[in-house]
């Protein structure tokens, strides 16, 4: 009697989920917060926001939670500064995506683990299956704080003999080639005081500031010859009605074509425009290579304060995954393969039930008719892949010191102070920026 009495309370502590224990799938459900501060119109639509749905749906021991920092900070810069106050008192979210919020400053607070010891020690994880330059572009010192998994390139192109062969420049370069152009010759349209120095800043600050011991040399000769160099244009541009800026590169009278290429569609655009495939020299750098990559709207890092490092780990792992490189359509995929095959489909040329040819991409200019790209070329392919293997740096501008920068050579441009003096200014506002950042 007593053991079946037994019997019949173990059968009930069983059927009641072993007398008060809970699940084993819910008890072993992790939580991982990726903060964001992105508008919410904008995350509605993007493709983070679907893979991490997806990821949800095809994980059942982890989930990951987005959490918008804007919905309570309007102020960008104000809802990183939280983030970081949270991070510092160990309550942060496990991952931050900063998108075009990205700045080299924030990866060398303190406030993200370095990603190169995960890499490392994963063994799913194979160099040779991606452009890992472009990957290690967005080093600070040694180490990685951020995984940018789709990019865009940013570059100068040109046709000009002096610089189509030096393969990258610098500005004494740029400056010599400059003085040779002949009287229809411009550095490029809209050339003002303002615009070439906001050009040529944009996106080489990298040459001035080093990230990671938190200084910078905005004092240094190179940059003065930035300021020199840009004082020489006017302060306000006056333009003809009838003027073209697509005329003026077809032509070849413009020194440098500003490129931005987030497809792969991008070195096909630039060829149609000059009808033949230009040099693509870069910004102008003191040394190395000055074509860049850029983040478009993914660049997301693992908190240094986050006790699910692993976890968060493996979700940014996911992002390499073929499936999704394969679904980027705005940037360029870090995988080869995936790269490899856009361009493979890039090439074939499509119709429509029609039997017309179906429109790829246009090359735009304001006011201008547009051309239709239907197919790219074997030769804009390998100019791509090119551009791509050369990258050394990305475009790693703080906007926030960039508005420095910009603000403070007013002085030279406006009132009249000189080169020294401006860069001296220069140098003491973006040092007391830098510092305060860190």
């Amino acid at each position: 009697m007593k053991k079946h009495i037994i019997w019949i309370f173990l059968i009930l502590c069983f059927l009641f989920i072993g007398c008060g224990t809970k699940p084993s799938t819910e008890a072993e459900t992790k939580t991982l917060t990726l903060a964001v501060i992105e508008n919410e119109s904008y995350l509605s639509s993007s493709k983070l926001i679907q893979w991490i749905n997806l990821y949800n749906e095809n994980h059942s021991d982890v989930k990951i939670e987005v959490v918008n920092y804007l919905d309570n900070y309007s102020d960008p810069l104000e809802a990183l500064k939280q983030i970081k106050i949270e991070i510092s008192a160990g309550k942060g979210p496990d991952m931050i995506n900063f998108g075009s919020q990205y700045s080299p400053l924030d990866a060398s607070s303190g406030m993200l683990a370095d990603v190169y010891p995960f890499i490392q020690n994963d063994t799913s994880f194979e160099k040779q299956d991606f452009f890992y330059n472009i990957l290690a572009s967005f080093e600070v010192g040694d180490s990685l704080y951020m995984l940018v998994p789709d990019y865009r390139i940013d570059s100068f192109a040109t046709v000009n003999s002096r610089l189509s062969g030096l393969g990258k420049m610098n500005m004494g370069q740029l400056i010599d080639a400059y003085h040779t152009l002949d009287n229809k010759g411009i550095l490029f349209p809209g050339e003002t005081k303002k615009a070439v120095f906001g050009m040529l800043c944009y996106g080489n600050l990298e040459n001035y500031v080093d990230w990671e011991e938190g200084k910078c040399h905005f004092d240094s000769d190179s940059f003065k010859s930035i300021l020199h160099f840009s004082n020489q244009f006017p302060l306000n541009l006056n333009m003809a009605n009838d003027y073209s800026a697509k005329e003026i590169f077809a032509e070849g009278h413009a020194l440098l074509y500003p490129v931005s290429i987030d497809n792969v569609y991008g070195t096909a655009r630039i060829r149609t425009l000059f009808g033949e495939t230009p040099a693509y020299i870069g910004y102008p750098f003191d040394s190395g290579n000055g074509n860049l990559a850029a983040v478009v709207d993914i660049a997301i890092g693992i908190s240094s304060t986050s006790k699910n490092k692993e976890e968060a780990w493996e979700f940014i792992r996911s992002l390499l995954d073929r499936e999704f490189q394969e679904s980027i359509e705005r940037g360029l995929p870090l995988r080869i393969s995936s790269l490899e095959q856009k361009l493979e489909d890039a090439g074939k040329t499509s119709f429509d039930s029609n039997g017309e040819k179906e429109v790829k991409e246009r090359l735009v200019f304001d006011g201008e008719e547009p051309v239709n790209i239907y197919e790219i070329s074997d030769e804009d392919a390998e100019a791509l892949k090119a551009i791509i293997r050369q990258i050394e740096f990305s475009m790693a501008t703080d906007f926030n010191l960039y508005s420095i920068v910009l603000e403070e050579a007013d002085y030279l441009f406006n009132d009249g102070r000189n080169v020294d003096d401006v860069a001296d200014i220069i140098q003491n506002r973006a040092s007391i920026y830098i510092n305060e950042m860190r």
